[in-house]
């Protein structure tokens, strides 16, 4: 059988849950997958800074809103660590919990010489 035999509009009709699906799917893994890499780059943009800049340095330029980043920060990483841990162990190695000091204010400075 040719191609010229068949009519090109006619095309197999896909069941619109079987799209939704699809695209549950595909946003389901995208969502995770940049969760995960949300956590690592933040883990290393204030542990291990490709600038050169210092952690306290990073923590201070985030000012009052530290607090809340760290806060975030760490829930998302307790949420990853729920489903798949072995995502977010490259952003787990950076992190140095007993070096943070919360200010009352809502910042935050790093005791660096806590820092390996």
């Amino acid at each position: 059988m040719s191609i010229l035999d068949n009519d090109p509009d006619v095309r197999p009709v896909i069941p619109i849950s079987d799209i939704a699906a699809k695209d549950i799917k595909i946003d389901t893994y995208n969502t995770f997958q940049r969760m995960a890499s949300t956590y690592n780059v933040g883990s290393r943009l204030l542990w291990r800074n490709p600038n050169g800049a210092s952690p306290d340095e990073v923590a201070t330029a985030l000012g009052t809103d530290a607090q809340e980043i760290f806060s975030l920060h760490y829930q998302l990483g307790q949420l990853i660590q729920a489903v798949k841990p072995e995502v977010i162990s490259e952003g787990l190695s950076y992190v140095v919990s007993g070096a943070i000091i919360y200010n009352p204010d809502g910042s935050i400075n790093i005791d660096e010489n806590l820092i390996p």
